[in-house]
């Protein structure tokens, strides 16, 4: 485990910090500690989103013209505590996990204000679904002190048979990424402006950032990649590569954005060995990246596929969240080739895409004239 590569290791780090939405102090805090390590300037916003930024300049003075967003959220479904009676809880769903917790006893964590975390099991009754509420007994003695919250009793991170199995992959794994990509292009020389983005209480409804969509403190012509651990899907497999999102359940993003993250893509598989990339409409849930498009914003994707989407959300069991080393570790290298992209023209086109639509903007007036006299 101490030979991990420096972008798993940021990776587990994070994942031994429980959250979720509202109760994302640890991680803010271990995502700043981290920034300072790597000297990368960053600040937070009045709801405690946190914006990084690496910033150079080009060699006659002027910042490159277009910055790149790199998106992530720092919460995971969980459960806020909102009642105590001696050994049993009143808690709500934060986000959405499976519905067994309303049914079955499922293992617990109660994080305490006064910084205990003490063991806890849902009563499998009492509950209301609707309401998103349930009951949790305790399974050891203490006192918990208001305000506090629970996640699932599961691994913080293991890898096992080149899988990363963590309670929150989602969206861990963004913030991890993002960390990773930054850090290797804070210690480069070329040109660049690109912002780090870990955003709250995404799984309670998009709050972080949709707050700070609306407020402005990202330039109007950033292009922003919405970070994430998604949904595996037909197309988008697990150990086929990060998958370039195109599209999320409600929204298809910006093309202009997209050809960011595609002509990255043409510069890593011309490695050896090349950098596994899929492209698919990731349909399995809404993502940061429709946020930003809502206000304006050019959007794209990048997601991780996932196993045990929401510790299980739609399955009979609660489990530990998984995605492939592989994937993983080519999206680090995907973000990191995608900053370093020139900005992208008035058309959105880059590289192949670029020729491509050179060619269909053209008009094949000899192939026309044979199609005219055989009408």
């Amino acid at each position: 485990m101490e030979d991990l590569p420096r972008s798993l290791a940021i990776l587990r780090k994070l994942g031994e910090q429980p959250a979720t939405s509202f109760f994302e102090a640890r991680v803010a805090e271990t995502i700043e500690a981290l920034l300072d390590e790597s000297g990368i300037a960053h600040r937070r916003d009045a709801f405690g989103n946190i914006i990084a930024r690496v910033t150079r300049t080009t060699p006659d003075g002027r910042q490159t013209p277009r910055p790149l967003a790199l998106v992530a959220h720092m919460d995971h479904p969980g459960f806020e505590i909102t009642d105590v009676a001696g050994s049993r809880l009143q808690a709500r769903m934060r986000g959405r996990v499976s519905d067994v917790v309303y049914l079955q006893r499922v293992d617990l964590i109660v994080h305490c204000s006064d910084g205990a975390a003490l063991r806890a099991r849902t009563t499998g009754t009492d509950s209301d679904t609707e309401a998103r509420t349930l009951s949790i007994e305790m399974q050891e003695a203490g006192d918990v002190s208001l305000p506090a919250y629970a996640v699932f009793d599961l691994p913080d991170f293991l890898i096992r048979d080149e899988y990363v199995h963590m309670r929150a992959c989602d969206d861990l794994a963004g913030c991890a990424a993002t960390l990773a990509a930054m850090e290797i292009l804070a210690r480069e020389t070329a040109p660049i402006d690109l912002y780090g983005v870990f955003t709250r209480a995404e799984e309670d409804g998009l709050i972080g950032a949709r707050l700070l969509a609306d407020s402005g403190l990202l330039p109007k012509e950033t292009v922003v990649v919405s970070v994430e651990s998604s949904r595996a899907l037909p197309g988008a497999e697990q150990g086929n590569g990060v998958v370039i999102r195109v599209g999320d359940a409600v929204s298809t993003f910006t093309q202009s954005a997209e050809e960011v993250l595609q002509a990255a893509r043409a510069k890593l598989l011309t490695d050896n060995p090349p950098a596994p990339i899929q492209r698919q409409l990731m349909s399995g849930g809404v993502c940061e990246a429709s946020v930003f498009l809502a206000h304006g914003y050019a959007a794209t994707g990048v997601a991780f596929p996932l196993a045990h989407y929401h510790n299980g959300f739609g399955e009979d069991s609660v489990q530990a969240e998984s995605i492939a080393v592989s994937d993983f570790l080519g999206g680090v290298q995907l973000l990191a080739e995608a900053a370093r992209v020139p900005s992208v023209d008035a058309e959105g086109a880059t590289g192949q895409a670029a020729a491509m639509y050179a060619r269909l903007r053209s008009v094949p007036r000899a192939e026309g004239e044979r199609l005219r006299t055989t009408a």
